[in-house]
């Protein structure tokens, strides 16, 4: 796996990144993310809890860098017992540093890197904005940690501020089904990261697929509209919006035959083949007004979306 993956799947682990943490909880890489410094020696403990008759107690300890080790006395028998370094050392997280290495290999340029990553503490960072291939068009890209313990408020705030240039992609340790303002999507760093003889690469065609939605090479508008892939472009919107997966097989499954007016079907009938385990048309899309921007009700119990012929 990727370092800059295994550092943001530690990262997600953590409780918070504001406080020293133990090198254990960073598991076996601590040492190569030192190295990188992505993070920082901050000393090791004095004291650490030991088993004693049937409960604990606090011992002190002495520890050996060059050893690789710690020692203590057992409050049981006087022996020594030796343990490994990292069960004491101390670590700072230096998530600017690991930001700036990520968004190297992304291939941000440098005058694209944002001169104000953090967005919301612990949770939210903005590496800079991304050419769209072949294009003069740029599109943010972020990177979430912990999102499902993340304020809801605030990562809505922030991804819905419209100073952002147009949607852009949220990079996660792994890839979870939401759905974000302004057109921005949820996407794993392990969908784009390759490493090959130890040597790692960032997939920035397959990134570039995700942020450009239907921009074409010459800058020309959008269609009035098409759907491809989970990029969904109709008549009433300003620009094409990227679904998840979930709503974009309904309306694969809705779409009909360009030239010809849209299907109009049951729910039963809509969701037959995505099976999306929703229960309605506005369950699955989050409400009656959402659904509404996108499906509307021609008659009892039948829908179509709202595309031309």
């Amino acid at each position: 796996m990727s370092i800059h993956l295994r550092f943001l799947a530690a990262l997600d682990r953590l409780p918070r990144l504001d406080t020293l943490v133990l090198a254990a909880t960073l598991d076996r890489d601590w040492p190569l993310f030192r190295q990188r410094g992505w993070i920082t020696d901050e000393g090791y403990l004095t004291h650490v809890m030991v088993p004693f008759l049937d409960s604990e107690c606090e011992v002190e300890v002495e520890a050996d860098p060059d050893s690789g080790c710690y020692r203590y006395r057992s409050p049981q028998n006087s022996r020594t017992v030796v343990q490994p370094l990292r069960d004491i050392a101390l670590c700072g997280i230096q998530i600017d540093s690991w930001l700036s290495d990520l968004a190297l290999l992304i291939g941000i340029e440098d005058r694209r890197r944002s001169h104000r990553p953090c967005r919301i503490p612990n949770h939210l960072w903005h590496l800079g904005d991304l050419r769209i291939a072949g294009t003069h068009d740029f599109a943010p890209v972020l990177v979430g940690r912990a999102w499902k313990r993340a304020p809801s408020a605030d990562t809505s705030t922030v991804l819905a501020d419209p100073a952002w240039p147009r949607g852009g992609v949220v990079l996660l340790a792994q890839r979870i089904d939401a759905v974000l303002p302004r057109d921005h999507a949820l996407r794993g760093l392990d969908e784009f990261i390759r490493v090959s003889n130890g040597v790692e690469r960032f997939d920035t065609e397959a990134l570039d697929r995700v942020l450009r939605g239907y921009v074409t090479p010459s800058g020309e508008p959008e269609p009035l509209q098409f759907f491809r892939g989970n990029r969904l472009k109709l008549p009433h919107f300003d620009r094409s919006r990227e679904l998840p997966d979930e709503r974009a097989k309904i309306i694969k499954q809705m779409w009909g035959v360009e030239g010809k007016s849209a299907p109009e079907m049951s729910w039963k009938e809509a969701n037959a083949i995505p099976n999306t385990g929703y229960q309605s048309f506005d369950d699955a899309f989050g409400g009656k007004a959402e659904r509404e921007d996108v499906i509307v009700k021609v008659s009892r119990g039948k829908y179509r979306v709202r595309r031309n012929p």
